[in-house]
């Protein structure tokens, strides 16, 4: 299990994370949400180790995340950034290529190829195999970022089926946001997919309809603060979007008992200049 456990953070004299809880376990899709400056995003690299804790832990299957050696940690979990940049012309396959470097003592060059050329086709990249990754759009970008997450996942995922190893861990901070309706969709089904198949998966998404339809629980955060969590249909009601977001919106359940979200607003009524959020809420 990873879990990041009465987490805080302060900056200067501002809090950005207040006793922050969150668990993550093997075949469980975890989705962040929340308005902008939330602390979603501040959550997840909390949980990568990325930053240092005022207070708090973060423990993968019960280790602190500074018991263990990057070679180790590199094994257990595969982290995909908001940004990412590259100093060097590496082709979208070599970069996708790097994701499998952790378990090349244990695997052969063609069997990480393979892995990476099996993350490629799910991901529908194969045709940007030899393109160069800083002449790719934002969106391809992101999708290649993806696969190399998964080529790092794939191994690992092998090796738990095989009962040699740990589950693995997918941590993917806002994935979709520069792709289009298709490829979000295509996007958030692998990280699901990849739940499925005994990973712990925790993604930071803007798109509350992503968020109701994949994940298994969700995490709403506000001002550095957990307001609610649980299944999308017991965090997405009505009085908690309104409280939250400041926005009205309807809150229906389709055939799958997913939450169907429509914001509420009335033909002609469209915002001018100096339109204050609030006003939405009636």
């Amino acid at each position: 299990m990873l879990t990041l456990a009465h987490a805080t953070l302060n900056i200067g004299d501002k809090r950005l994370l207040d006793d922050v809880n969150i668990k993550v376990k093997p075949g469980e899709c975890v989705v962040l949400v929340g308005p902008n400056g939330a602390g979603k995003s501040t959550a997840l690299k909390a949980m990568c180790g990325d930053i240092k804790l005022t207070k708090g832990s973060v423990q993968l299957n019960g280790r602190g995340l500074s018991n263990y050696k990057p070679q180790e940690l590199a094994k257990l979990r595969a982290v995909m950034c908001q940004s990412y940049e590259l100093t060097f012309p590496f082709n979208a396959k070599e970069v996708v290529t790097m994701g499998g470097y952790a378990f090349a003592e244990h695997h052969s060059k063609k069997a990480l190829d393979n892995y990476a050329n099996k993350a490629m086709a799910q991901l529908e990249v194969c045709h940007l195999t030899d393109k160069c990754f800083t002449q790719l759009s934002g969106g391809e970008q992101q999708r290649v970022q993806l696969a190399r997450v998964l080529s790092q996942l794939f191994p690992a995922l092998d090796l738990v089926k095989s009962g040699q190893g740990a589950s693995p861990y997918l941590l993917i901070d806002e994935p979709t946001s520069s792709l289009d309706l298709y490829h979000q969709y295509q996007v958030m089904a692998q990280a699901k997919f990849a739940a499925s198949q005994g990973a712990g998966v925790i993604a930071v998404v803007h798109d509350l309809s992503l968020a109701a339809t994949f994940a298994d629980k969700v995490y709403m955060l506000e001002k550095g603060k957990i307001v609610r969590q649980g299944s999308p249909v017991q965090v997405f009601s009505r009085s908690t979007l309104k409280q939250t977001y400041r926005v009205a919106a309807q809150v229906s359940t389709m055939e799958n008992y997913l939450p169907f979200l429509l914001i509420e607003h009335s033909h002609g009524q469209v915002p001018n200049a100096a339109f204050i959020p609030n006003a939405l809420i009636s």
